[in-house]
């Protein structure tokens, strides 16, 4: 009774969230609601989350989107029984989508954009730029780890502990360092070859 009197507190907190603060809003309640209930206020505003995801708290929404009247994490897509540890980063400017059964580790960083702001730089060196990250089933991203925009993580890849992600990893790569690269491919049944 006292968890169905919480959740339901809560979402009233979220709706006046959304009301007045928009998607930045919502996305803050994310740092601070109980595990339980992060998978399903992403759900309630836009974001694709499959059965039985387990969402740890705090969760750090960037970038939801302002443009449109409750659908401000569309742009996430997670597969079912997938598993998202504390502290995950998620910047959501662009499509984040994350395969069937993926372990995304606590810390982890996902990003999709980079922009400089106002600095001199954008104008040639570093301009704004977007782009989606997939990540496939059954994927493992180790803790601490920074995935950057436009990359795509094959099925059932293994990413290290802290490691940066600049390129697209082909299924089965186990990748570490920074940036990472690719240390060995597995197979579908177990490690093959050095790389």
């Amino acid at each position: 009774m006292m968890r169905r009197l919480l959740f339901i507190l809560l979402g009233g907190i979220a709706r006046l969230a959304a009301l007045v603060y928009q998607g930045e809003g919502v996305a803050l309640l994310l740092l601070f609601v109980p595990t339980q209930m992060a998978g399903r206020l992403l759900a309630a505003y836009g974001a694709s989350v499959g059965r039985d995801v387990r969402f740890r708290t705090p969760l750090i929404v960037h970038n939801a989107a302002v443009d449109t009247r409750d659908a401000f994490f569309r742009n996430l897509i997670v597969g079912d029984e997938c598993y998202f540890g504390k502290d995950v980063f998620l910047d959501l400017q662009d499509r984040i989508v994350v395969g069937a059964r993926a372990t995304i580790s606590m810390r982890v960083t996902i990003l999709t954009h980079t922009d400089v702001g106002n600095s001199r730089l954008s104008q040639k060196v570093l301009p704004p730029a977007q782009a989606p990250v997939h990540i496939g089933a059954d994927a493992y991203i180790g803790a601490g780890a920074i995935i950057l925009q436009g990359v795509e993580i094959g099925a059932g890849c293994i990413v290290g502990a802290g490691a940066v992600v600049t390129a697209s990893l082909p299924p089965g790569a186990v990748a570490v360092g920074v940036p990472a690269r690719v240390v060995r491919i597995m197979q579908s049944n177990g490690i093959a070859d050095s790389h």
